[in-house]
This record gives structure tokens, C-alpha cells and sequence, in this order.
């Protein structure tokens, strides 16, 4: 006789093959896409190549040779990370069919990107080993996902970051938090912080921050398309700081050897963040010819938000460099003094001559969304044509956004035009 009791778990098993398997095919149909396009170079297979490492996590941490400590957001400094011997992973997925593997335990209207990375989480038959957990409390997404996960990290780290960034009060408390994660970090790895090994660390991905800054420089000129340097962007901490460092040099020589000049209108892309395999939205955007020409996406252009500055090379000097770096500079809609964030895009689009802008929000992304209100009404004050897209993961809206897209694109058309781009959607 059939155990009744066995059944939920052989459909539990049967979805989860079909879902893995989705997952699977999502992953490769992007990659294939984007190694279809006009513009592709064989330099780009080796970020593609990262890019597919969330289906084999152990090929991560194979790679790189070091244990792996999971973050959720940027405001970890990913220098003390490395000066510890240890190496950060970002968590986070723009997959839509893992999605679906936590959907059933979420709100509808749960951030597209959490409901993701938890489903990838629970796509292999063994999980990953895991590994501890750093959470700085920026959106309430962010603050609830250990609760979600039912994380069996072996230990969990809150960076209680303070939301107003311009008090001595905010300063002082985020330096205090910084302290307690190197206490924290010193005790997950048994090691010391030494201020040789620090500054070392420091220099390693100032190197890397000087790199991808010339790669800015060459897509603010149409050498490099938007659609390309996401993969650049989100590949980072995919592998060693070094090696990808390297590869990004790679492609500043071969682009600007051999790089053509796009066509198209330029756009500014704001709003929430674009993983891998979700780039709906920028794909769009170059199918309806326009050219990406700047963002300021935390999983793009602001993974690092500028250079580290000190003068103090104490230990408590170079902590100082990175707490300030790390909370002043970030334009996070969190944060309730925000007036950075305007102002930074604002002096893109004029030193640029960027006169349009496109706003992605994520459905249940809150902060972004409430702050596109403002950000419309400041740019439309000063001239700037501005167009918001409400989405997910999923593709059945990408007729629609097209055709709001393309009419976009004819509001303003540039006298010499921009650089274009590839083929854009299949």
C-alpha cells in the first residue's frame, strides 16, 4: 500500500525539478542573448561566465579559496571583508522562475529581488554550506529576510545603519557599527585586523574602482552599451577582487582599440536594482533605440560610491575613511536626508548632455517608489523628459513597455545622436 504521507514530498520534488530546470533556462537564454548581440566581444564571456556561477555556488567559493561571508547589501565595506581573509558575496537574483520556490510564503507584493534569491536558495537537492550572514538595515525587506529565509546561517550580523547621514549622532553611531563587524568578522575567522593588511586591501580595490571608472568614462561616450556594463558590474565579487580587476582592463583596452561609437537617444537609468538575469528592462530600452548612458543602480554604477580618503593611517583613521565612504556617499532612497542623490544626477545629466531619464521601479519596492514622485517633479521643473516603469521578473508586460519606450524615445531627439546599440530583445 502507498504511504499517503510520502506524496506532498514527491510533488514537493517534482516542482522542484521543474522549477530548477526553468531556472536552468533562464540563466542560458539571457547569456545567449546577450552573446547574439552585434556588439559582443569574446571579452565578455568571462563575466557571462560569473554570472552563471549562482547555479554551481560551489564553484565560488572553489574559485576564489576563501570562505564566504553572504551580505544583502553595499554599506558592508567590502575592504575589511578581504583585509580578514574572507570573501563577501552580495546576495541577491533577478531569476523569476526561482521566484516562484518562495512565492507561496511571501506577500504578493514582496521585493522581486528577495523573493528570488530566496528561491535560489532552494533550488539544490543539497544546499550550500552556510555561511554567515551581514545585514545592514536599509530597507525593511532587507531587515526582515533572515525571518523569511528562516536563515540557518551559524551567525547573523545586523549593521543598524542610522538613516540620517549629515549628524554627528548618525556619524558616530555608524563608526561604533563598523568596530563591532571587524570585532565580529575577527571572531569568524580566528584573525587579527592589521592596518598593513588593511591599507593593502584598501589599495587592491582602489585598483579595481580606478578600472571600472575608465569603463564609465568609455560608456559615457557610446563605446561601452548600458546592457554590457551591467555584466561587468553585476559579476563583481563573483570571483577574487584581482583576477576580475584584471579582466576589466582587459576590455578598457580591447573597447577602446576596437569599440564603435553607439547611436541613440541618451538616457539616464535610475531606480532599483538590476540583477542578472533580469535585464528586461535595459534591453528594452536599447531595443526602442536609446543608449544607456549612466545609472545609478547600487548593482551598477554604485556598487562603490567613489574613493576611500584619509590621512590618519591608524587603524581607527582607516575605519573612519571607510564608515564615512560607505554611509555619506551612498544615495540610497533610504537614507531621509537624500538631496545627494538629485543633485549627483542631476550634474550627470548636464555634464553629459543626458536630457532624458528612465525610472525602474520594482513592484514592492517601496523606497524607490515613493521617491521617483519627487525626483519627476524636480527634473520635468528643470527640463528633463522622464519616464517611470512599474515591473517584476516576470515578461508579460514587455510589449507595453515598449510601446511606452518608443514613444519616449521620440519626445526629444538629439541633433547627433548617441551611440547605439545592439539588437536588444529576440
Amino acid at each position: 500500500m502507498n504511504d499517503p504521507s510520502a506524496h506532498p514530498n514527491a510533488r514537493r520534488q517534482r516542482r522542484l525539478k521543474k522549477v530548477r530546470q526553468q531556472v536552468k533556462t533562464e540563466f542560458e537564454g539571457t547569456r545567449r542573448q546577450l552573446q547574439q548581440r552585434d556588439d559582443y566581444l569574446p571579452q565578455w564571456d568571462y563575466f557571462l561566465d560569473l554570472l552563471m556561477r549562482p547555479l554551481e555556488p560551489g564553484r565560488l567559493q572553489a574559485a576564489v579559496g576563501r570562505p564566504l561571508v553572504e551580505h544583502l547589501c553595499n554599506q558592508a565595506p567590502y575592504e575589511l571583508f578581504h583585509a580578514l581573509g574572507v570573501h563577501p558575496l552580495r546576495l541577491g537574483s533577478g531569476c523569476s522562475a526561482a521566484g516562484r520556490l518562495a512565492a507561496d510564503s511571501l506577500p504578493v507584493l514582496a521585493c522581486p529581488m528577495l523573493k528570488a534569491t530566496l528561491g535560489m536558495q532552494r533550488i539544490h537537492d543539497t544546499p550550500p554550506a552556510a555561511a554567515p550572514l551581514v545585514v545592514p538595515t536599509t530597507c525593511d525587506w532587507v531587515v526582515k529576510f533572515p525571518q523569511m529565509a528562516a536563515s540557518t546561517a551559524p551567525e547573523t550580523r545586523f549593521l543598524e545603519l542610522p538613516h540620517l547621514r549629515q549628524s554627528e549622532k548618525g556619524e558616530r553611531r555608524w563608526l561604533e557599527e563598523i568596530h563591532g563587524l571587524v570585532r565580529w568578522l575577527e571572531r569568524q575567522t580566528g584573525r587579527k585586523l592589521m592596518r598593513r593588511t588593511l591599507r593593502t586591501s584598501m589599495a587592491t580595490f582602489m585598483q579595481a574602482w580606478e578600472a571600472l571608472g575608465q569603463l564609465i568614462e568609455l560608456r559615457r561616450k557610446g563605446l561601452v552599451a548600458g546592457v554590457w556594463f551591467l555584466v561587468v558590474a553585476n559579476s563583481f565579487m563573483l570571483d577574487s577582487i584581482e583576477p576580475w580587476t584584471g579582466r576589466v582592463r582587459q576590455v578598457l583596452d580591447t573597447v577602446a582599440a576596437h569599440g564603435a561609437a553607439a547611436t541613440g537617444k541618451g538616457v539616464f537609468l535610475a531606480g532599483s536594482p538590476i540583477m542578472f538575469p533580469y535585464f528586461k528592462v535595459p534591453q528594452l530600452i536599447e531595443a526602442a533605440g536609446m543608449t544607456i548612458c549612466a545609472d545609478d543602480l547600487c548593482t551598477s554604477e554604485r556598487i562603490w560610491p567613489g574613493a576611500v580618503c584619509y590621512e590618519d593611517t591608524s587603524i581607527h583613521g582607516l575605519l573612519r575613511a571607510l564608515a564615512e565612504r560607505y554611509h555619506k556617499a551612498c544615495i540610497c532612497p533610504t537614507f531621509a536626508d537624500n538631496e545627494r542623490r538629485v543633485n549627483g544626477i542631476l550634474n550627470t545629466l548636464r555634464t553629459h548632455d543626458i536630457r532624458s531619464v528612465v525610472y525602474h521601479v520594482l513592484k514592492g519596492c517601496h523606497p524607490f517608489d515613493i521617491e521617483s514622485f519627487d525626483l519627476e517633479k524636480t527634473l520635468k521643473q528643470k527640463g528633463y523628459t522622464f519616464l517611470k516603469i512599474e515591473t517584476d521578473y516576470g515578461p508579460e508586460d514587455s510589449r507595453n513597455i515598449m510601446t511606452r519606450l518608443e514613444a519616449f524615445g521620440e519626445l526629444q531627439k538629439p541633433e547627433d545622436s548617441r551611440s547605439g546599440v545592439a539588437k536588444g530583445l529576440q
